[in-house]
Formats: C-alpha cells, structure tokens, sequence
C-alpha cells in the first residue's frame, strides 16, 4: 500500500495559508496530484510524480480517467521503500494475521505465490499461448474438425463426394492433434498446479485456489481494463462510421482494429477457469493416444477424480469451452463418473441461466445460493459453468433431489463475437443450456423487451427443440434493472408486452423449425403472471461507491423461494443422466 496527496485548488493567493500546506506537499516525496477548479488544462507533469488537472468545464469522465492515469503514473514513481502493506502494520500493532497463525493458509499462499513469480515480467496477451499451450491454436484445431465431422460442407454434399472418406480423414487428422498434445511439454507453471492439485491436503488446497485465484485477478486487472477502455474507443468508431454508411478504407481499417483488439481481450483473459480447462486436454490427449505424458508424475487416469474433489469442495467446473465454443466431452463425462463414484448417482436439479452479456447473472446466482463464478476483473463468463450446491438436511424433506447444479453460462449476443457466426453460436449455446436444465432463468437486463427481440427468438427455438426431442424443462424471466419494481400496474403492461413478445417470436422459430405452432404457452409451460420477476437495481447510486441496494437482496430471495417450491414438485435426474443428457445435447447443437 502506498499514499498519494490530492489537492482541489480554487483560486489561492499567496499569502492564503492553504498555499503553505500545497507548497509542503510539493515538497514531499509523495506523488501530489493538484486539481484546479479555475483551470481547464488537461493532465499535465510539473515535475516527477506532480501532476496537475484542470476542473472547469471538463467532462467528468475525462477527469476521472486523468485522475486514474495520474495516481496509477504517482505509484509507480514511488521508491519500493514507500510501499507498505497492511499486514506488515497489523504485525506491529496486535492485529492477528491468518497466515501468521495457520500453516494451511500460509502454505497455500506460498505455493500460489511460487506459481505468479513464473508470470513476472510476461505479455499478459502471449501468458496462455506460453504456459497452456494445449487449449490454444491444438484445440481450435481438434474442435474445428470435430464439428465438420457433423456438418458436412454445401460443398461436400453438392458434389456428392464420399462423406464417409472425407470423415475417415478427418479423424485421422484429429489424432494427429491429440498426438501433438500429449506430446508438448508440461509448463513448470502446471506442472506447480498440479502437484499442488495432487497433494491431498484438505485445506490447504482450498486456500492454495482461493490466493490463486485472488493473485490471478490482481494481476490481469489493470491490464484487461486498459483493453477493455481501447475495445470501448474501437467500438465507438465503427459505431460511428456504421451510421454514415461508411464503406470506406477507413471503415474496413477500423473494424481490422476492432477484431485486433478483441483478439488480445479474448488472449489476456486468464483465471483459474483456463487453468484447470489446462488439465482438461491434458486428460483428453492422453485419453485419446491411451499414453500417459512423459513429465506428468502420476497416470493421467487420476486427474478427473482431482476435478470432482474441486467440484465437491464448492470450485465450478468448465462445462463449454468459451473461446472454442465447444464441450470437452471426454473431460466432463471423466469428470461426473468420478464424482459418482465419490457421492453416488445422487439427484440433482438443474438450474441453468441465459441472457445478454453484462446483464448480472453470476452475480443474481452468486448471490442466491453463495457460488464463486468469476464477475470481477474485467472478466465475463465465456462457454458454461456448473457448480454443486448441496441441499440441506432441513430441505431434503420438501425436495426430492440430494444437490442443486447450477450452470452459469456466457452472455448470448457478445460484443466480442461479433462477426464471428454469432448467431450459430448463440443457438448452439441455448439449445445445451436450455436442454441442460430442469429449469432455466431467462435474464433480461432492463426494462425495454424489444432490444431483446433476437434474443428471445433464440430462446424460444430452443425450447421447440426440446419440445421435439420430449425434454420438457420449465422457464422464468427475471427482468433486472427495473426503477420501480412495486409499480403493479407498469409491471402488468411490461408482462402484457413481453407475452406478445414470446408468441411473436414463436411464429418466427416455428418456421425456421418447421413447425405449426402459434402460441409460446404451446411450446412450454408458462404463467406469464407468476414466471416473470421484477428486479431492482443491485446498487443504490453509480458505483464504485454505491451502497448495494436491501430489495435487491429481498428480489433474490423472492425468486428463490419461487425455484425451490417449483422445484418441489420435480423429482430432478440422477448424475448418470445427467451425464448422458450431455453428450445428446452436444451432438444436438453440432448439428445445429
């Protein structure tokens, strides 16, 4: 931790005696940042770590940008000797310190510690590329293959060519790339990962994770925020240029810019989640040539096991690949028999959740049942996620299930992915999600239904499809963000609207699926009275410094009370059907 002094300055004279304490500051070793409320200059350097900023008809956000670039530029002018910690003043002033008093926790951060010195001084953008080279250019490679392995091209089917040779080579192909995997070396940094993974040491582990994890954040922070505003600047100019109908050079220019730079976001986007999607291919390449890795200590055959024991402990588990949009079949399926093995074919019901990008579901699911799905650090979920709640004692005598799996799963219509088929993908992603779940949550950020106009029809030709292959599952719309959620009589209009909504899109899918169906009550069933939820805003004012808001809270319980007593009534699936309803609704989505 370090300090820096802040001075807002309205016109001073010399002799005022706030001239004397600015002059003291000037002085100091600190960073001083002055802002002047009579001036209207931009950030400028007076000297070494002192900086001025002018206030006077500025834009705010301009401002704030310039007072970030201005603290961020004042640290890291200080002498390390500045720099102090808060444990290390805890030390001197009787203030317990857990990693001084428990050795589970001081050598689990040890460990994560030994793994981010590895990092140092690395491209944020080349770190994956480097360190888990397996699910890189190898597996876009497999996953690509595997997918014209279901879709032959218009090519291959108007020439009549032979479909069964053409395949027969492409699965040769394909194990030429498990080949190449299981033969790549074994970074130092997985290598760290997984003898840690492999330790056994109950908590230990646990914290080793959790430091990781919290390590992990911090180091990609500032790096993703910085492509994160470059993306926003990109994207506003191609915006820009879209509304002039300009079909320029420049235009053309702009968009390369704009994929350049969602490259890198996508390259620089880097957790716990890529981590163990690692140890995924690692398993499915030695799976597929049945070798083991020559630097891997132990057989391959045990690292799903250490996967289940994550999962039991709380850590969710990669069910999509994100960035191939593909699921690791062969890992997953690993993955549940161990955790049948360790618990049983235990029942479980299946909570998926499906909206746009940025529009608070990990955040509505980690707060209602107190799961760890990433929402911090600049970071969106990519693919799906699923997570292990366990059901109470108490509970299991209104519910028929043993465990509550939660699948949190990317925003459908991704900025990021645009131009990149995003339509198939978002098809491919609600048909698994939707078929995946005994109930799914439909989240809409806002109030206005039409801007989710795409996006519900992508929804409702999920649920069709489920309704032709006899899966029935159930679904609620949560609608967030809403000003007045005790406004009954707008609520009713905004209900009105969104049924009309449904059965418009209805008659839309039905044709692409073709079919004769009119209604979305047909397709599903549903109250649009009781299976729509208002929400509040989750902060009371503009973050960072917003207080959250208490109906938030209440909404979240509200809406998990209404699950649990749908879910009352369902006897849930089993872990072994839930394995093979996977692998259907993968080949479903292949095809699609």
């Amino acid at each position: 931790m370090a300090s820096v002094n802040v001075a807002i300055l309205p016109q001073l004279d010399k002799n005022d005696k706030s001239m004397t304490k600015i002059q003291t500051f000037y002085k100091d070793s600190k960073p001083l940042i002055c802002l002047l409320t009579d001036n209207d200059s931009a950030l400028a350097e007076m000297r070494k770590g002192k900086y001025k900023i002018g206030l006077k008809d500025r834009n705010q956000s301009v401002v704030f940008e310039e007072i970030r670039r201005a603290i961020n530029n004042g640290l890291l002018s200080l002498e390390s000797s500045s720099i102090f910690k808060l444990e290390d003043v805890a030390r001197y002033s009787d203030i317990r310190v857990d990693e001084d008093n428990d050795e589970d926790l001081r050598s689990g951060k040890q460990a994560a510690q030994q793994m981010m010195t590895l990092l140092e001084d690395k491209d944020l953008t080349k770190i994956k590329e480097s360190f888990l080279p397996l699910q890189g250019k190898l597996w876009h490679q497999w996953c690509q293959k595997n997918k014209e392995l279901h879709r032959p091209t218009l090519g291959e089917l108007h020439k009549g060519s032979n479909i069964e040779k053409n395949n027969c080579s492409k699965q040769s192909e394909m194990m030429k790339i498990r080949e190449q995997q299981q033969t790549s070396v074994l970074s130092q940094f997985i290598q760290i990962y997984i003898q840690k993974l492999n330790s056994h040491l109950g908590n230990e582990v646990a914290y080793f994770f959790k430091w990781l994890g919290i390590l992990l954040d911090n180091y990609t922070t500032e790096s993703l925020s910085a492509l994160l505003h470059e993306y926003d600047e990109k994207w506003s100019t191609v915006l820009n240029l879209k509304k002039k109908h300009d079909k320029s050079k420049q235009m053309t220019a702009a968009q390369d810019e704009l994929e350049r730079v969602s490259e890198k976001l996508q390259a620089a986007t880097f957790g716990l989640e890529h981590i163990l999607r690692e140890i995924g291919q690692i398993y499915e390449s030695c799976s597929s040539v049945k070798k083991n890795k020559k630097d891997l200590q132990f057989n391959f055959s045990s690292l799903p096991s250490l996967a289940a024991e994550m999962m039991i402990s709380g850590f969710p588990l990669e069910l999509m690949d994100g960035d191939a949009a593909h699921v690791p079949l062969i890992w997953v399926t690993a993955v549940l028999d161990a955790l049948i093995q360790k618990l049983g074919d235990k029942r479980v019901y299946v909570l998926s959740v499906l909206g746009i990008q940025s529009s608070g579901k990990s955040t509505m699911l980690n707060a209602m049942f107190g799961l760890q799905f990433a929402v911090s650090a600049g970071r969106c979920t990519r693919g799906a996620f699923m997570q292990l709640v366990r059901v109470s004692e108490e509970m299991k005598a209104q519910l028929k299930f043993d465990y509550i799996l939660v699948v949190d799963t990317e925003g459908l219509r991704a900025l990021e992915l645009a131009g990149r088929a995003t339509r198939n993908h978002d098809n491919e992603m609600a048909t698994f999600v939707v078929g995946l779940g005994n109930m799914t949550l439909i989240n809409v950020f806002g109030e206005n239904t039409a801007e989710m106009q795409d996006i519900l029809q992508i929804v409702v030709q999920a649920f069709m499809r489920m309704k032709k292959i006899r899966l029935n599952p159930s679904c609620m719309f949560v609608h967030q963000n809403v000003s007045d959620v005790t406004a009954g009589e707008k609520n009713m209009e905004g209900r009105r609207r969104l049924q009309e909504k449904l059965d418009e899109m209805t008659k839309l899918a039905a044709k692409e699926e073709d079919c004769d169906t009119e209604f979305f009550s047909d397709v599903i069933t549903f109250d649009v009275q009781n299976d729509v939820k208002y929400f509040a805003q989750l902060w009371e004012g503009s973050p960072p410094m917003a207080p959250p808001n208490p109906d938030y809270s209440r909404n979240i319980q509200e809406l998990k009370d209404t699950i649990l007593s749908k879910a009352s009534n369902s006897n849930g699936i089993t872990l072994s059907q839930f394995r093979v309803r996977i692998n259907d609704l993968k080949e479903l989505a292949l095809r699609l």
